[in-house]
């Protein structure tokens, strides 16, 4: 999304599709014996995130988070998403290939360094490129805006913050039905024409479509494109033997959004957050369609394997167990915290208090200003 649109704020109840799935966790009562010390945390099995002692996430020195701001214990080898679309980072972005046959970064993206995103986005990207390809010898995709590399705001966007939203250019035919790609964003009208004589290849983008849709690796929230493109696709795959799942999801993820720009000069592409992103903080946002799985049961386990060291002697466990919750947003947990405001230590009184007001939307202290409900234009 571009900077300067219009858009609405996300309902709280849709922004955590999880929740119905950890209501257990207010029941839930620590044991009497909690370990004592950071060795303990070993049989837990939270792997992939890294246990304690804490390796916090490099960040540019003018945005180093101060303690306790829930980059404590990230997975430290892996790419991957933290919070939401508009408001979150990137870690270990992988940059867009600059030697492959089928894809290639646009320039002015090259120049903004805004060719970052995690391993699953440029995967399917490489993915769906080849396989466009090998059918159409000589197709290109142009690939623009990922998100920098550490995430967080890049100019010209609202979105683009955690390395899952990407702008494609369309694939285009020239005179004669000639392939005629290039890394220009063109506005194609309601005949599928742009103002220098291309045409938008509804094949192709069709193709692109539903390769991203049939994927098994990612999940697709959303392709964003203005309505006449979207009808003109969907139109062409129905004439087609296109799987019915397949088709009834493209209905759903295809969309011109609401308060933003109609997307008539390039695709926007949204993915959701994987199982390990899920639980390393990446938060989606806006709508769960019916068929993805939202790993909603791993990230319950998780938040019951953390909530016993709100009760350990140890600080440092406190503080990674604070951190664990607040980053992934567990509002169920709040209660848990509730007593910890009055901790003989006032850093943890502090976190805890913080903690607790965060997850009621009572207040958002500026190191979890990335973790912040996501506005959302579909």
């Amino acid at each position: 999304m571009k900077a300067g649109q219009r858009v609405k704020r996300a309902p709280a109840t849709r922004a955590l599709g999880w929740m119905a799935a950890v209501s257990l966790l207010a029941c839930v009562s620590p044991p009497p014996s909690p370990p004592a010390t950071a060795q303990a945390l070993s049989p837990l099995s939270l792997d992939p995130v890294r246990l304690l002692p804490a390796a916090a996430v490099p960040l540019p020195p003018s945005s180093s988070p101060p303690p306790g701001d829930g980059d404590e214990g990230l997975d430290a080898g892996e790419s991957f998403s933290i919070g939401t679309t508009s408001h979150g980072r990137l870690v270990h972005g992988r940059p867009l290939p600059s030697d492959h046959l089928s894809l290639r970064p646009r320039p002015v993206s090259v120049r903004r360094r805004a060719i970052h995103g995690t391993a699953e986005l440029v995967g399917v990207l490489e993915r769906v490129a080849t396989s466009v390809s090998a059918k159409w010898p000589g197709s290109l995709l142009f690939v623009g805006d990922v998100s920098a590399a550490e995430g967080g705001d890049i100019p010209h966007h609202v979105s683009h913050n955690s390395g899952r939203d990407v702008d494609i250019a369309f694939y285009m035919r020239g005179a004669g039905g000639r392939l005629r790609d290039g890394p220009d964003f063109l506005q194609i009208d309601l005949e599928g024409r742009s103002k220098d004589g291309g045409t938008f290849d509804v094949l192709r983008n069709w193709a692109l479509v539903e390769g991203l849709v049939r994927d098994p690796q990612v999940q697709v929230q959303w392709i964003f494109v203005a309505q006449h493109l979207r009808r003109m696709m969907l139109d062409y795959a129905a004439t087609q033997q296109v799987d019915p799942t397949v088709l009834r999801r493209a209905r759903r993820v295809l969309l011109q959004p609401r308060g933003a720009a109609p997307h008539g000069d390039h695709f926007h592409v949204r993915i959701y957050c994987s199982e390990h992103e899920r639980l390393q903080g990446c938060l989606n946002n806006g709508a769960v369609h019916g068929w993805v799985e939202a790993h909603d049961a791993a990230l319950a386990r998780r938040i019951g394997h953390v909530l016993p060291f709100l009760r350990s002697s140890s600080v440092e466990e406190i503080t990674y167990a604070i951190t664990q919750i607040v980053r992934v947003r567990a509002r169920q947990a709040a209660p848990h915290l509730a007593p910890l405001r009055g901790h003989s230590d006032p850093t943890i009184a502090q976190l805890a208090s913080d903690a607790h007001g965060f997850l009621l939307g009572e207040r958002t202290p500026p190191r979890w200003a990335h973790l912040t409900e996501e506005e959302v234009w579909e």
